[in-house]
């Protein structure tokens, strides 16, 4: 297969990338799929079945309104088998074509929507306003005074910065919003720390970068890095290129996040709060690095337990220790 620039260095057998932009890059079988998405919107059916909602091929051709019977059974042909299914009972959509309705809707959507206004709380890091603010499909939470959170790695005053597809806020106020970006920051290191992308599934290949002369100013930059963090983290998908930069104690604290939310029985998706995880992230977390081989320890303490996690220079996690508050303190 030939290498392309959405793939580099990557040989995937079967549908190229470039060939799956030169398939739906058509007007004609962009609205084969979504007629047919439409005709199955409404129904509940279990994606590993057979069960969904079908169109005949006379139905569909009506509905896409093309009369040029050849030109239609051209486009459809182009489409199958890997994002149309021909079944006994008609045509409906593949995993594939379901995939790219649901990418549709998740980006549609106005470009700007009036999401800029003050939170109710203020900066947990200097008792600021704190605004939230919509853009490119970028959801900021950021302080109005100060520097924030990453220091010269993110615009000044970041608190939190996350991708939030447009159809997400639809239903929700900022506040909302900004606890379900949270929960979804916190699976989506999760996928990470395991190997696995979010996105496609592929494999995630990871590093570190370590600042040698790292000052430790109380949550300010370091003259060095320009960052309060002495190692960061890049995890990258191999296939689809999906990738966080972060400070490895956010991928930690993440992933202990995420962990702790599977836990609550009721799973409140508005726990941890947006104070009480930057709390955690300035004030409960000790990092220790130590060299020959690289190993990053991470300590980080809540109210009810203890955890201590070391990993390497790839973010494996090497070992990873709980204990409840009351052990730590009875030892």
């Amino acid at each position: 297969m030939t290498q392309t620039g959405f793939t580099p260095d990557l040989d995937l057998d079967g549908l190229s990338p470039d060939e799956a932009f030169a398939i739906l890059g058509n007007e004609i079988r962009l609205e084969i799929i979504r007629v047919l998405w439409r005709e199955d919107a409404a129904h509940e059916y279990d994606d590993g079945s057979d069960t969904a909602e079908t169109m005949s091929y006379s139905e569909l051709q009506q509905e896409v309104d093309i009369d040029d019977n050849g030109k239609f059974n051209y486009h459809l042909s182009q489409l199958a088998p890997h994002f149309i299914r021909r079944t006994d009972n008609g045509y409906r959509l593949s995993g594939a074509g379901k995939q790219i309705a649901r990418t549709v809707i998740a980006v549609s959507g106005t470009d700007y929507l009036d999401f800029s206004t003050e939170l109710e709380q203020n900066c947990p890091l200097c008792g600021a306003h704190v605004e939230a603010t919509y853009e490119d499909q970028w959801l900021r939470i950021r302080c109005t005074e100060c520097d924030g959170v990453f220091g010269d790695q993110a615009p000044t005053g970041t608190l939190f910065l996350t991708t939030y597809p447009a159809a997400g806020l639809a239903s929700r106020d900022p506040e909302q919003a900004l606890a379900a970006g949270l929960y979804r920051c916190a699976l989506d290191i999760t996928y990470l720390m395991y190997g696995i992308c979010r996105e496609c599934a592929g494999h995630i290949s990871s590093s570190v970068t370590v600042c040698d002369a790292h000052e430790n100013r109380g949550g300010q930059p370091c003259a060095a890095c320009g960052t309060p963090f002495q190692v960061w983290a890049d995890m990258r998908c191999d296939t689809c290129r999906f990738a966080k930069r972060l400070p490895v104690e956010i991928f930690t604290t993440g992933l202990i996040m995420a962990t702790g939310l599977i836990d609550n029985r009721e799973m409140d998706i508005h726990s941890p709060s947006f104070d009480e995880a930057i709390d955690l992230l300035q004030n409960r977390v000790e990092t220790t690095v130590s060299k020959d081989p690289l190993r990053v320890l991470i300590t980080i303490e809540d109210e009810t337990a203890s955890f201590t996690v070391t990993l390497d220079d790839d973010m494996n996690v090497i070992s990873f220790d709980r204990s409840s508050q009351t052990d730590v303190v009875t030892s």
